[in-house]
């Protein structure tokens, strides 16, 4: 049995009751009037002259279980989304339907270079992502720099924090704070770690270079990390020479990462597949300790279905490397 009340084999189960129950009547058909050939009557004739009985017709019916996409689609839309236009460019922020504050964390997630904000959201589904993950949370997905050139976007993580508090209409989470990169996204955080409230960081195959994580994660026996690794080993490599308790992972493994408070994930599924597949990401965020909501899908497998979606690199194109960014950065 499914979570949807009947399983796929009962479906096909029924499809094959259905199957066999047309092809005796055919068999029987037949026979008669192989039997009776020299009343040379057509069998489609014979078959249209019985009259059937409505009443005693047995319904069959063939249930379809609806996909892990629709189900995450429909999660999404009972949850709650806004979409903030700001001075320092658009923020998304999505909670889940059965959201509490009280226990909830606050995890912002960073896109990497050559997308923004708006692409990534559809692009990745970061929506779809954060309800698979199952966990209880207010998630903030900010604008982020695009190329090496640009400036970071926020680098006041407590502004960008009240300005989310600012602007939404449901209470803010009481607990943890939690920061999510991909790529270059490791810029914004750089800057984020002298906030006292974070206390986990996920890397996405975002370290291309060391930039004060190993002091802080010195700092405090309360900071966390998961470090997902595709091309970043050399400088992971480093960091976590320096971090003794760190636990080694080889590859993602979909039953769930081990409890650990420092977690080095090497995989090879691809530099972009770790935000884009649905694996990596739901399966991060399950493994910092943030409790579930009570309706988590823990039952879905995880992972996205491909779809038609802006390509990572249509961001890029329509907007050339030297032109102005539509926000004004305050000093």
């Amino acid at each position: 049995m499914t979570r949807w009340g009947l399983s796929s084999e009962t479906g096909v189960v029924a499809y094959s009751a259905l199957a066999h129950v047309g092809a005796v009547t055919v068999a029987m058909v037949l026979l008669g009037s192989f039997a009776h050939a020299d009343v040379r009557t057509p069998i489609g004739l014979a078959l249209s002259s019985a009259p059937i009985d409505q009443r005693h017709t047995p319904e069959i019916s063939v249930y379809v279980p609806r996909s892990s996409d629709a189900v995450l689609d429909e999660r999404v839309n009972a949850g709650h989304h806004w979409r903030l236009e700001t001075v320092r460019g658009v923020v998304h922020v999505w909670a889940p339907a059965d959201y509490d504050a009280e226990t909830a964390a606050m995890v912002v997630f960073v896109h990497g270079y050559w997308i923004n904000v708006d692409v990534a959201w559809a692009s990745y589904r970061l929506a779809q992502q954060f309800a698979l993950s199952g966990i209880n949370a207010l998630f903030i997905a900010p604008d982020a720099p695009a190329t090496k050139r640009e400036p970071i976007v926020w680098p006041s993580l407590a502004e960008l924090v009240r300005t989310v508090a600012d602007h939404i209409n449901i209470a803010m989470p009481a607990k943890r704070l939690i920061a999510v990169g991909h790529s270059g996204a490791y810029r914004t955080l750089a800057r984020w770690l002298t906030n006292p409230a974070l206390d986990t960081l996920v890397q996405l195959d975002a370290l291309y270079t060391e930039y004060g994580l190993l002091r802080w994660m010195r700092g405090s026996k309360e900071h966390r990390l998961v470090n997902i690794v595709y091309e970043t080993g050399r400088f992971s490599d480093y960091l976590h020479r320096w971090l003794p308790s760190t636990q080694r992972v080889a590859g993602l493994p979909r039953a769930g990462l081990p409890e650990a408070r420092i977690l080095y994930v090497r995989t090879e599924v691809g530099h972009w597949e770790l935000v884009t597949g649905g694996v990596a990401l739901p399966l991060a965020l399950r493994a910092i300790g943030v409790p579930l909501v009570t309706s988590a899908p823990i039952d879905l497998p995880l992972g996205l279905s491909p779809r038609d979606v802006p390509s990572l690199t249509m961001h890029w194109i329509l907007r050339p490397p030297f032109a102005p960014r539509f926000i004004e950065l305050a000093p």
